[in-house]
């Protein structure tokens, strides 16, 4: 004699199932985007030092970063069919970490007329910083965003706890001295750490 199915139950069992799943296991390869950024950010964070160093013209960080990024795109697209694009259905994470990110030079342009008086370092680090707090904004909604995938909490945390480390990162270059010199080195060793850290807890099942 079968037992009586309790729909509601069976919904509830579903749920937790759906909930105690993680990002490596929603998505194949997505924990490994985590290395590729690491790894774009660490050869960006390399670069940019060492234009630092050599005072040259703002325009090529925006060069550098650029093209890395777009060479990353490319990646994804071929190795996980993944774009930044608009989602067609569901929101799309990387999009919405783009977008954030993009605002960051709008403002630039924003605040352009007030920065003619500052010093090469001074407005680097204004510049870094504010890319910094704007990408980690774009982070903490995107952790926010995967309540609606039911992403395990475990997993949505690595992605706000690199928000916040961005944020307060970006905060520091323009209002700490040394980072004036040094922003991107600790930008860049910061993040590699973080890329890490979080591609070892999205994949601990």
């Amino acid at each position: 004699m079968s037992e009586d199915v309790d729909p509601e139950a069976l919904r509830r069992d579903l749920d937790r199932i759906k909930d105690a799943m993680g990002i490596a296991e929603r998505a194949s390869g997505a924990a490994e985007m985590w290395l590729l950024f690491g790894a774009v950010v660490a050869v960006g964070s390399a670069i940019s030092q060492a234009l630092v160093f050599e005072r040259v013209a703002g325009f090529w960080y925006p060069v550098v970063w650029l093209g890395l990024f777009a060479a990353s795109g490319v990646a994804l697209s071929r190795r996980f069919d993944y774009s930044y694009g608009p989602g067609a259905n569901e929101p799309n994470v990387g999009f919405q970490i783009l977008v954030v990110y993009a605002g960051s030079f709008a403002t630039q342009f924003v605040a352009r007329p007030f920065l003619a008086d500052v010093g090469y370092l001074a407005e680097n680090a204004f510049v870094l910083g504010l890319v910094a707090v704007m990408l980690g904004l774009g982070y903490l909604v995107a952790g926010e965003t995967l309540k609606a995938y039911r992403i395990r909490a475990r997993d949505r945390y690595a992605l706000q706890a690199g928000g916040v480390l961005l944020v307060v990162l970006g905060v520091a270059i323009p209002n700490v001295d040394a980072l004036h010199t040094w922003g991107f080195a600790a930008f860049g060793a910061s993040y590699v750490v973080y890329a890490a850290a979080s591609y070892l807890v999205l994949t601990r099942l």
